[in-house]
Protein backbone atom coordinates (compact mmCIF):
# COMPACT_ATOMS: atom_id res chain seq x y z
CA UNK A 1 0.00 0.00 0.00
CA UNK A 2 1.32 3.27 -0.89
CA UNK A 3 1.56 6.95 1.17
CA UNK A 4 1.59 9.77 -0.69
CA UNK A 5 3.36 12.88 0.26
CA UNK A 6 4.88 16.18 -0.96
CA UNK A 7 8.80 15.46 -2.22
CA UNK A 8 11.67 14.24 0.01
CA UNK A 9 13.02 16.92 2.53
CA UNK A 10 9.45 18.74 2.74
CA UNK A 11 7.65 18.83 6.06
CA UNK A 12 5.13 16.94 4.96
CA UNK A 13 7.79 13.74 3.87
CA UNK A 14 8.44 14.95 7.74
CA UNK A 15 5.07 14.70 8.96
CA UNK A 16 4.20 11.15 6.85
CA UNK A 17 7.36 9.71 8.59
CA UNK A 18 5.77 10.47 11.84
CA UNK A 19 2.38 9.07 10.56
CA UNK A 20 3.79 5.93 9.82
CA UNK A 21 4.67 5.33 13.71
CA UNK A 22 1.19 5.36 14.45
CA UNK A 23 -0.15 3.50 11.02
CA UNK A 24 -0.60 -0.41 11.08
CA UNK A 25 0.36 -2.40 8.46
CA UNK A 26 3.25 -1.48 5.62
CA UNK A 27 3.33 1.28 3.49
CA UNK A 28 5.75 2.90 0.61
CA UNK A 29 6.19 6.74 0.21
CA UNK A 30 5.17 7.78 -2.91
CA UNK A 31 6.50 11.20 -3.61
CA UNK A 32 3.68 13.84 -6.01
CA UNK A 33 4.78 17.78 -6.84
CA UNK A 34 1.78 19.02 -5.42
CA UNK A 35 -1.21 19.00 -3.16
CA UNK A 36 -3.88 18.02 -5.61
CA UNK A 37 -1.53 15.15 -7.37
CA UNK A 38 -1.81 13.59 -3.49
CA UNK A 39 -5.55 13.92 -3.36
CA UNK A 40 -5.83 12.40 -7.04
CA UNK A 41 -3.77 9.62 -6.26
CA UNK A 42 -5.80 8.90 -2.79
CA UNK A 43 -8.82 9.02 -5.19
CA UNK A 44 -7.72 5.52 -6.50
CA UNK A 45 -6.45 4.17 -3.24
CA UNK A 46 -4.15 4.59 -0.51
CA UNK A 47 -3.77 7.48 2.09
CA UNK A 48 -1.69 10.64 1.75
CA UNK A 49 -0.58 13.27 4.35
CA UNK A 50 -1.00 17.33 3.54
CA UNK A 51 -0.97 20.43 5.43
CA UNK A 52 -4.29 22.45 6.30
CA UNK A 53 -3.32 25.35 8.50
CA UNK A 54 -0.27 27.11 9.93
CA UNK A 55 -0.36 29.05 13.58
CA UNK A 56 1.44 32.03 11.24
CA UNK A 57 -0.67 32.30 8.18
CA UNK A 58 -3.71 30.45 8.53
CA UNK A 59 -5.22 27.35 6.61
CA UNK A 60 -4.24 26.14 3.45
CA UNK A 61 -6.94 26.68 1.07
CA UNK A 62 -5.95 24.60 -1.48
CA UNK A 63 -6.17 21.50 1.09
CA UNK A 64 -9.79 23.31 1.96
CA UNK A 65 -10.88 23.02 -1.32
CA UNK A 66 -9.62 19.75 -2.19
CA UNK A 67 -11.38 18.16 0.53
CA UNK A 68 -14.94 19.29 -0.15
CA UNK A 69 -14.02 18.45 -4.05
CA UNK A 70 -12.69 15.18 -3.65
CA UNK A 71 -16.45 13.73 -1.74
CA UNK A 72 -14.55 9.95 -1.36
CA UNK A 73 -11.50 11.41 0.62
CA UNK A 74 -11.64 11.17 4.67
CA UNK A 75 -9.63 13.20 6.79
CA UNK A 76 -8.38 10.17 9.18
CA UNK A 77 -5.90 11.86 11.44
CA UNK A 78 -4.18 15.01 12.80
CA UNK A 79 0.00 15.73 13.84
CA UNK A 80 1.59 18.93 14.58
CA UNK A 81 4.97 19.77 13.71
CA UNK A 82 7.37 22.51 14.88
CA UNK A 83 8.27 24.59 11.65
CA UNK A 84 11.89 26.13 11.75
CA UNK A 85 12.56 27.57 8.27
CA UNK A 86 16.18 27.57 6.82
CA UNK A 87 18.22 29.83 4.17
CA UNK A 88 19.69 27.33 1.35
CA UNK A 89 21.81 28.10 -1.32
CA UNK A 90 26.03 28.86 -2.28
CA UNK A 91 26.89 32.77 -0.65
CA UNK A 92 24.08 35.04 1.11
CA UNK A 93 25.98 37.93 -0.49
CA UNK A 94 25.13 36.79 -3.84
CA UNK A 95 21.42 36.18 -3.56
CA UNK A 96 18.74 37.98 -5.76
CA UNK A 97 15.88 35.89 -5.73
CA UNK A 98 14.92 33.46 -3.32
CA UNK A 99 12.41 30.72 -3.90
CA UNK A 100 9.86 28.76 -2.04
CA UNK A 101 6.54 27.71 -1.37
CA UNK A 102 4.15 30.71 -0.73
CA UNK A 103 3.35 29.72 3.05
CA UNK A 104 7.29 29.27 3.71
CA UNK A 105 7.63 32.67 1.58
CA UNK A 106 5.15 34.16 3.76
CA UNK A 107 6.25 33.36 6.99
CA UNK A 108 9.53 34.50 6.64
CA UNK A 109 8.63 37.70 5.04
CA UNK A 110 10.19 39.72 7.40
CA UNK A 111 13.55 38.33 6.86
CA UNK A 112 13.19 38.85 2.90
CA UNK A 113 12.14 41.51 2.98
CA UNK A 114 15.40 42.91 5.16
CA UNK A 115 17.28 41.95 2.75
CA UNK A 116 15.60 42.90 0.20
CA UNK A 117 15.59 40.19 -2.13
CA UNK A 118 13.06 39.26 -4.90
CA UNK A 119 10.83 35.92 -4.25
CA UNK A 120 9.72 33.36 -6.82
CA UNK A 121 7.02 30.51 -5.46
CA UNK A 122 7.13 27.12 -6.51
CA UNK A 123 5.38 23.91 -5.37
CA UNK A 124 7.34 23.04 -2.38
CA UNK A 125 9.84 24.19 -0.35
CA UNK A 126 12.08 20.79 -1.42
CA UNK A 127 11.29 21.98 -5.33
CA UNK A 128 13.45 25.27 -4.22
CA UNK A 129 15.88 23.64 -2.73
CA UNK A 130 16.06 21.20 -6.02
CA UNK A 131 15.99 24.26 -8.45
CA UNK A 132 19.11 25.92 -6.73
CA UNK A 133 20.95 22.54 -6.34
CA UNK A 134 20.55 22.05 -10.23
CA UNK A 135 20.85 25.74 -11.60
CA UNK A 136 24.31 26.19 -9.23
CA UNK A 137 23.25 30.28 -9.57
CA UNK A 138 24.79 31.80 -6.48
CA UNK A 139 22.09 34.56 -7.15
CA UNK A 140 19.26 31.87 -6.20
CA UNK A 141 18.40 31.09 -2.36
CA UNK A 142 16.10 28.90 -1.45
CA UNK A 143 13.87 28.51 1.89
CA UNK A 144 13.34 24.36 2.99
CA UNK A 145 14.07 22.39 5.85
CA UNK A 146 17.73 21.12 6.90
CA UNK A 147 16.82 17.82 5.27
CA UNK A 148 16.41 18.92 1.85
CA UNK A 149 19.44 20.85 2.24
CA UNK A 150 21.19 17.78 3.43
CA UNK A 151 19.63 15.87 0.54
CA UNK A 152 20.71 18.16 -2.33
CA UNK A 153 24.11 18.77 -0.30
CA UNK A 154 23.77 22.21 -0.43
CA UNK A 155 24.96 24.89 2.84
CA UNK A 156 22.27 26.50 5.23
CA UNK A 157 23.49 29.74 5.07
CA UNK A 158 21.12 31.04 7.96
CA UNK A 159 18.77 28.99 10.31
CA UNK A 160 15.59 29.25 11.87
CA UNK A 161 14.48 32.47 9.88
CA UNK A 162 10.82 32.69 10.24
CA UNK A 163 9.64 35.55 11.21
CA UNK A 164 7.80 33.97 14.89
CA UNK A 165 9.33 31.76 17.05
CA UNK A 166 6.21 29.75 17.46
CA UNK A 167 6.01 28.48 13.74
CA UNK A 168 3.60 24.83 13.66
CA UNK A 169 2.26 23.37 10.66
CA UNK A 170 -0.79 21.09 10.97
CA UNK A 171 -0.81 18.37 8.77
CA UNK A 172 -3.79 15.98 8.15
CA UNK A 173 -3.85 12.08 7.09
CA UNK A 174 -6.18 11.62 4.12
CA UNK A 175 -7.72 8.89 2.79
CA UNK A 176 -10.63 5.94 3.15
CA UNK A 177 -9.72 4.09 6.05
CA UNK A 178 -7.12 3.19 8.43
CA UNK A 179 -5.92 0.97 11.28
CA UNK A 180 -3.54 2.65 13.94
CA UNK A 181 -1.54 0.81 16.39
CA UNK A 182 -2.61 2.67 19.00
CA UNK A 183 -5.10 5.29 19.12
CA UNK A 184 -4.61 8.49 21.02
CA UNK A 185 -8.12 9.90 23.72
CA UNK A 186 -8.47 12.94 21.53
CA UNK A 187 -10.52 13.22 18.58
CA UNK A 188 -12.08 15.90 16.64
CA UNK A 189 -14.31 16.26 13.79
CA UNK A 190 -14.33 18.65 10.74
CA UNK A 191 -17.39 19.90 8.81
CA UNK A 192 -18.04 22.05 6.10
CA UNK A 193 -21.63 23.09 5.50
CA UNK A 194 -23.17 26.40 3.44
CA UNK A 195 -26.08 27.86 5.01
CA UNK A 196 -29.89 27.72 3.88
CA UNK A 197 -30.25 32.11 4.06
CA UNK A 198 -28.11 34.69 4.37
CA UNK A 199 -29.42 37.15 6.99
CA UNK A 200 -28.78 38.45 10.49
CA UNK A 201 -28.20 35.56 13.07
CA UNK A 202 -27.93 32.62 10.55
CA UNK A 203 -24.63 31.70 11.69
CA UNK A 204 -25.74 31.95 15.39
CA UNK A 205 -28.10 29.65 14.90
CA UNK A 206 -25.38 27.14 13.94
CA UNK A 207 -23.59 28.32 16.73
CA UNK A 208 -26.00 27.61 19.30
CA UNK A 209 -26.11 24.16 18.35
CA UNK A 210 -22.62 23.41 19.88
CA UNK A 211 -23.36 25.85 22.46
CA UNK A 212 -26.24 24.17 24.11
CA UNK A 213 -24.40 20.79 24.19
CA UNK A 214 -21.19 22.08 25.03
CA UNK A 215 -18.86 21.55 22.44
CA UNK A 216 -16.01 23.52 22.16
CA UNK A 217 -14.69 24.52 18.36
CA UNK A 218 -11.58 24.42 17.56
CA UNK A 219 -11.75 26.26 14.42
CA UNK A 220 -14.16 28.31 12.36
CA UNK A 221 -13.45 29.30 8.94
CA UNK A 222 -15.24 31.02 5.61
CA UNK A 223 -14.00 30.04 2.32
CA UNK A 224 -15.71 31.78 -1.19
CA UNK A 225 -18.57 29.08 -2.08
CA UNK A 226 -17.30 29.86 -6.06
CA UNK A 227 -20.71 30.72 -6.89
CA UNK A 228 -21.46 33.92 -6.80
CA UNK A 229 -19.58 36.83 -5.37
CA UNK A 230 -20.41 37.47 -1.26
CA UNK A 231 -21.24 33.64 -0.76
CA UNK A 232 -19.42 31.68 1.62
CA UNK A 233 -19.06 28.15 3.14
CA UNK A 234 -17.96 27.41 6.63
CA UNK A 235 -15.61 24.71 7.43
CA UNK A 236 -15.69 23.71 11.22
CA UNK A 237 -13.32 21.79 13.06
CA UNK A 238 -14.84 20.72 16.90
CA UNK A 239 -14.25 18.28 19.71
CA UNK A 240 -15.70 15.13 19.66
CA UNK A 241 -17.75 14.53 22.58
CA UNK A 242 -20.38 12.09 24.74
CA UNK A 243 -22.89 13.79 22.25
CA UNK A 244 -24.39 11.63 18.98
CA UNK A 245 -22.64 12.65 16.08
CA UNK A 246 -25.85 11.95 13.50
CA UNK A 247 -27.97 13.48 16.59
CA UNK A 248 -25.66 16.87 15.86
CA UNK A 249 -25.74 17.39 12.32
CA UNK A 250 -29.43 15.99 11.89
CA UNK A 251 -29.33 19.46 13.87
CA UNK A 252 -27.55 21.53 11.68
CA UNK A 253 -29.02 20.17 8.60
CA UNK A 254 -32.04 22.38 8.76
CA UNK A 255 -29.93 25.88 9.13
CA UNK A 256 -28.14 24.44 5.64
CA UNK A 257 -28.04 23.76 2.02
CA UNK A 258 -26.20 20.87 2.65
CA UNK A 259 -23.38 19.65 5.05
CA UNK A 260 -20.29 16.93 4.81
CA UNK A 261 -18.68 15.59 7.48
CA UNK A 262 -15.19 15.52 6.28
CA UNK A 263 -13.71 13.70 9.19
CA UNK A 264 -13.98 12.05 12.43
CA UNK A 265 -10.44 11.36 13.09
CA UNK A 266 -7.87 10.96 16.48
CA UNK A 267 -5.01 13.98 17.39
CA UNK A 268 -1.56 12.85 17.90
CA UNK A 269 0.66 14.70 19.65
Amino acid sequence: MNIYTLPKGTYSEKATKKFLEYIDGDYNIKYCNSIYDIFESVSNGGLGVVPIENSIEGSVSLTQDLLLQFKNIKILGELSLDIHHNLIGYDKNKIKVILSHPQALAQCRNYIKRHGWEVKAVESTAKAVKIVAESKDKNLGAIGSKESAEYYNLKILDRNIEDYKNNKTRFILIGKNVNFKVLPKKYKVSIVFELKEDKPGALYHILKEFAERNINLTRIESRPSKKRLGTYIFYIDFEDSQEDLEEIIKSLKKHTTFINILGKYPVFD
